[in-house]
C-alpha cells in the first residue's frame, strides 16, 4: 500500500467526519443552549484544520520526494523541477487547488470560530455550523471526486512536469495568493450568517466581520495586481487585463467587498443598510464559489481554467445552494433588517456612499453579465457570441470613472446633513481642480472621452484626498507648535491617530493613480509588428532597435529543453540605452507549446516591451513593440492600495466580550 496516499486519503476523511461532527454538534448546542456542546464544535474545526494541514503536508512531501506513484505528483512534477516549482505544483492541477482552497477556508473558519468565542458569544455556534456546512461541501468533492491522492496502477520513472504557462517564479506566489483573497470571503459571510440565524443584525456583527472583510479585500486586490502583473511579465500581449472569463471570475468578489466594507461604516455610524450588508457578505462568498465552478467546469474558454471535470456540475449546485440559502435567510429576518434611522439630507455622506455601493454592484453586474454571455447566447440563438476588450471599455470604463468621482464626493460631504454655505466652501477646491484639469488634458491635445473622463475623475479624487491629508497634518502641526513635527511626521503621526480613515484615504489615492495609469496605457498605447533580419533596424514610438542576432541556450530545470533568445539594442535619438532579449523557451514535454520570454523596459514615464513571435531558417525574425505608458505607476498605485489596507488594520481593537446570557446562542 502507498504510504502517502493512505495517510492522505485517510486524512481527508477525517476531516470530512470532524467537519460533519461540528456541523451536527454545534447544532445540537445552539437548540439545547449547551456551552459544552458549542465548545466540542470549535474544537472540531480546530481539528479539521489539523487534518487538512496533514493532507497539505503529505502531497508536498509526495511532491518533494518524486513519489510518482501518487497520479497527481505524475500530472504535475517531473524530477528535474527545482524544489520552488515542485511546491508550486501543489496548486497548479485541479485536485491540488481544491485542497490548497479547502485548506485555506478551514484556516479561516477555524480563525472565525477563535474570533467569536470572545468577540460574539452568541453568534458563535450558528457561526461554527455554517462554517461545518461549508467546509463538508468543500470536502465532499476532495474525497469522493478529485482526490489528490489516488494512487497509479503503475509507477513511472519520471513525471510529466508543470504546463509550461507555470514555469514561471510568479506561479510560486499569485495563485496562492488569489485563492487566500477568495475563501477569505467565507469569514464574512459565516458570521453574517450566524448574526441572521441569532437573529441579531445590529452593528455587533459588524465589529466582528470587520478586520476578516479588510483582509479579504486586501489579500484579493494583492491576488489580482500579481495576476495583471504576471500576465504583463510572461503572455506576450502587451497588456496586463484581457478580461479573460476567469480573470473576472477572481475580481468579481473584490467588488462587493468593497462594498462591504463601505456599507460596514454606514451601518455603525447610523445604524443602516443592515440588509444590505449582509446581502453583500453573501454576494461576495457567492461569487467566489461561482469562480470556483467558471474555472473547473469548463462552461467558458480560458487560458487560465482547468479541463472540463465532473465536479463543474457539484460546484454548480453549490453555488444554487448557497445562493437559495442566503436569500432564504435574508427573507426569513427581513422585518428585523429596517434600520433605525433614514435619510436626513441626500447631500450627506450617507448617500455617496450609498452611490459608491450602487456602483460597484452595477460594475460586478455587468462584468457577470459580459462572463456568462456567451453561454446565455449558446443556449438562447445557438451560436457563442464572446464579449471581448471594447464592451468591457466601453461599460465599466464609465461606471469606474463615476466611481471615482463618488469617492471624491463621499470624502467631502458630512454625516447626515450640511449647511449650504459649508458644502459650497468645500466643493469649490475640487470643482477648481475638475475643471481646470480638464483643460488642461483638453490643452495638451487629450480628445479621446475616455482617457479626459478617467484622468479628470482621477485627479479630483488624488486633490480631495491629499488635500485631508495637508489638513489633518496642518492640525496636527498647530497642535503640537510648528517647530516640533516636520510635515512628513505630521502625515505619518495621522495613521497613528486615525489609522482606519486615514489608510482608507491611501487606499483612494492609490486607486486614483492606478486609475491614471490604465486609462494612459490603454488609450495611448503604441505598437508595432516587423519582420528583420539580423543587423536591420525598426521604430517603435521615439526608440530605434536594432536586431542584433538569435542564439540558443541550453536548459537546464524545469523541463525546459532550451531558450532561443534574440539580442535587440535599443537607441532613442542616437543615444544607446542599452540592450534587450526576448525569446521563446522549448519545453522536453510539450514541444507543441513553446513560451515567449518578455523583455521590457521601464521608466517613470512608459514601458518598452518587446517580444519574439517566431523566426525562419534564415533567422528572419517577428518581433512585436509596444510602448506602454505610465505601467510602473498602476504597480505603484496597486502598492498604495494595498499599504492603506494594511495600515487600515491598526484601527482595530480588542472587541468587546459580549453578554455572558447569550454564550449558548439565541435561537
Amino acid at each position: 500500500m502507498n504510504l502517502a496516499g493512505a495517510l492522505g486519503a485517510s486524512a481527508l476523511v477525517a476531516a470530512l467526519a470532524a467537519t460533519l461532527f461540528a456541523l451536527g454538534v454545534s447544532t445540537w448546542g445552539v437548540r439545547r443552549r449547551h456551552p459544552g456542546a458549542i465548545a466540542a464544535g470549535r474544537r472540531a474545526l480546530y481539528a479539521t484544520a489539523a487534518l487538512l494541514t496533514l493532507a497539505m503536508g503529505t502531497l508536498a512531501a509526495a511532491l518533494l520526494r518524486d513519489d510518482f506513484s501518487l497520479l497527481y505528483v505524475t500530472s504535475v512534477s517531473s524530477r528535474d523541477m527545482e524544489t520552488a516549482f515542485k511546491w508550486a505544483a501543489l496548486w497548479s492541477g485541479q485536485p491540488g487547488s481544491l485542497l490548497l482552497w479547502t485548506w485555506l477556508i478551514a484556516l479561516s473558519l477555524a480563525g472565525v470560530a477563535r474570533h467569536l468565542q470572545r468577540a460574539l458569544p452568541w453568534a458563535r455556534g450558528h457561526a461554527q455550523a455554517v462554517a461545518g456546512a461549508v467546509l463538508a461541501a468543500f470536502l465532499g468533492p476532495l474525497v469522493f471526486l478529485a482526490s489528490p491522492f489516488e494512487v497509479a496502477a503503475v509507477t513511472p520513472p519520471d513525471g510529466v512536469g508543470l504546463n509550461p504557462l507555470l514555469v514561471d517564479r510568479a506561479m510560486l506566489i499569485h495563485p496562492p495568493m488569489l485563492l487566500a483573497g477568495l475563501t477569505s470571503t467565507v469569514a464574512p459571510f459565516a458570521i453574517g450568517a450566524a448574526a441572521l440565524l441569532a437573529g441579531h443584525v445590529d452593528s455587533s456583527w459588524v465589529r466582528a466581520a470587520r478586520p476578516w472583510a479588510l483582509a479579504s479585500f486586501v489579500v484579493l486586490a494583492t491576488g489580482n495586481v500579481l495576476g495583471g502583473w504576471w500576465a504583463y511579465t510572461v503572455l506576450g500581449w502587451g497588456g496586463y487585463w484581457a478580461w479573460d472569463p476567469v480573470e473576472n471570475s477572481a475580481i468579481l468578489p473584490l467588488l462587493p467587498t468593497i462594498a462591504l466594507l463601505h456599507g460596514f461604516a454606514v451601518q455603525e455610524r447610523r445604524g443602516m443598510l443592515r440588509l444590505w450588508n449582509l446581502a453583500m457578505a453573501a454576494a461576495a462568498f457567492s461569487l467566489a464559489v461561482f469562480g470556483t465552478f467558471n474555472v473547473r467546469s469548463g462552461l467558458v474558454s480560458s487560458v487560465h481554467s482547468f479541463a472540463q471535470s465532473e465536479i463543474g456540475p457539484y460546484f454548480l449546485g453549490l453555488l444554487a445552494v448557497v445562493i437559495l440559502g442566503s436569500v432564504a435567510l435574508l427573507a426569513w429576518r427581513s422585518p428585523r433588517l429596517s434600520g433605525p434611522h433614514d435619510f436626513e439630507s441626500l447631500l450627506s455622506r450617507e448617500t455617496g456612499l450609498i452611490v459608491n455601493n450602487y456602483l460597484l454592484t452595477a460594475i460586478a453586474l455587468v462584468i457577470l453579465g459580459g462572463t456568462l454571455f456567451p453561454v446565455a447566447s449558446e443556449l438562447i440563438r445557438g451560436v457563442r457570441v464572446t464579449v471581448s476588450e471594447p464592451f468591457y471599455d466601453q461599460t465599466v470604463g464609465p461606471l469606474l470613472a463615476a466611481l471615482l468621482l463618488v469617492a471624491a464626493g463621499g470624502v467631502l460631504l458630512p454625516w447626515r446633513r450640511g449647511a449650504a454655505r459649508s458644502l459650497r466652501r468645500r466643493f469649490a477646491a475640487p470643482a477648481v481642480v475638475l475643471a481646470g484639469s480638464a483643460a488642461v488634458l483638453w490643452t495638451a491635445g487629450v480628445r479621446d472621452p475616455f482617457a479626459l473622463g478617467g484622468i479628470v475623475c482621477a485627479a479630483t479624487l488624488a486633490s480631495v484626498t491629499l488635500r485631508e491629508y495637508w489638513l489633518g497634518a496642518r492640525g496636527a502641526r498647530r497642535a503640537r507648535g510648528r517647530g516640533v513635527a516636520s510635515w512628513p511626521l505630521a502625515v505619518a503621526a495621522l495613521f497613528r491617530r486615525d489609522p482606519r480613515r486615514y489608510g482608507g484615504y491611501l487606499v483612494h489615492l492609490g486607486a486614483a493613480v492606478m486609475a491614471v495609469a490604465v486609462v494612459a496605457s490603454t488609450a495611448y498605447q503604441q505598437q508595432v509588428r516587423v519582420a528583420i533580419a539580423p543587423g536591420e533596424s525598426f521604430e517603435a514610438g521615439r526608440y530605434t532597435l536594432t536586431y542584433e542576432r538569435l542564439e540558443g541556450r541550453p536548459g537546464t530545470a524545469n523541463g525546459v529543453e532550451s531558450d532561443a533568445v534574440a539580442t535587440v539594442t535599443v537607441r532613442e535619438g542616437g543615444r544607446l540605452l542599452g540592450e534587450m532579449q526576448p525569446g521563446r523557451r522549448f519545453f522536453t514535454n510539450f514541444p507543441d507549446q513553446p513560451m515567449g520570454i518578455v523583455a521590457v523596459r521601464s521608466t517613470w514615464r512608459e514601458d518598452l516591451y518587446l517580444f519574439i513571435q517566431g523566426w525562419d531558417e534564415d533567422l528572419v525574425a517577428e518581433f512585436q513593440a509596444f510602448v506602454n505608458p505610465l505601467v510602473i505607476w498602476l504597480w505603484t498605485g496597486a502598492g498604495l492600495l494595498v499599504a492603506g489596507g494594511l495600515l487600515a488594520f491598526g484601527w482595530q481593537r480588542p472587541p468587546p466580550r459580549g453578554a455572558a446570557a447569550g454564550a449558548a446562542g439565541h435561537a
